[in-house]
């Protein structure tokens, strides 16, 4: 009973932090926000605002947002992806798992070049997953691992490999993009839009609500195991 009440606080101090409470308590220091802007990509994948591409920018409106938690224990991500301009009936499948959400590395070591998928952020996903909205959809899910051995058809050469994805995460060295069928787009690789991922700053407040937090963390957990 006491390790089933411990895993539901910590579901919840991890969906708190999701949300952008920034809340990292007393066992939980191996959680990072991380989070991504989504807007129109170059027809070659690449980012407009730091690479140029011949073939300009895709003609989209569409922008989203993205925010991830990246738990370096269990070495997974919680994360949700917003997205106006796009509906899933949009989406298209792509890559090597046929799928049209990823992350992908950074190629040439500029974080604004196209880059190999990384993690399949819509690997395994089910239909509940998605979320239509009046002017996009949602994407959410929990626990996906960013292990190589889970991501289906990505190679190792896509993957940075184990010991090198939470760092390329951290370093700004990772970007999102979302793969639709959006039949203007003439070049590789179908990409609409993406946004790169970068570290959440932590809140100039937060050594006081660490303090505070982190005695009620422990207050919490006492009284669950003497009950």
């Amino acid at each position: 009973m006491y390790e089933e009440k411990t895993m539901l606080i910590n579901k919840l101090i991890k969906k708190i932090m999701l949300l952008g409470l920034f809340l990292p308590l007393v066992g939980q220091a191996a959680l990072i926000d991380l989070r991504g802007d989504l807007n129109p990509a170059n027809q070659n994948g690449s980012d407009p605002s730091v690479v140029s591409d011949p073939n300009g920018i895709v003609p989209s409106n569409a922008s989203g947002s993205i925010n991830l938690l990246l738990d370096t224990d269990s070495n997974t991500l919680d994360f949700n992806l917003e997205v106006e301009g796009i509906s899933t009936s949009d989406l298209r499948n792509f890559g090597p798992n046929a799928t049209p959400i990823h992350l992908h590395l950074a190629g040439g070591g500029n974080p604004g070049n196209f880059g190999p998928i990384s993690v399949d952020l819509s690997l395994g996903a089910n239909t509940t997953d998605f979320n239509d909205t009046p002017t996009g959809f949602e994407f959410s899910r929990d626990d996906v691992s960013i292990l190589l051995d889970d991501q289906g058809s990505v190679q190792l050469g896509m993957h940075p490999g184990d010991n090198l994805i939470v760092a390329s995460l951290l370093s700004g060295d990772t970007f999102i993009l979302v793969h639709t069928n959006n039949s203007e787009i003439n070049g590789f690789p179908f990409g609409e839009i993406r946004g790169n991922i970068s570290q959440v700053p932590l809140p100039a407040t937060l050594p006081m609500m660490l303090m505070g937090l982190a005695s009620f963390s422990v207050f919490v957990r006492r009284k669950t195991q003497l009950n």
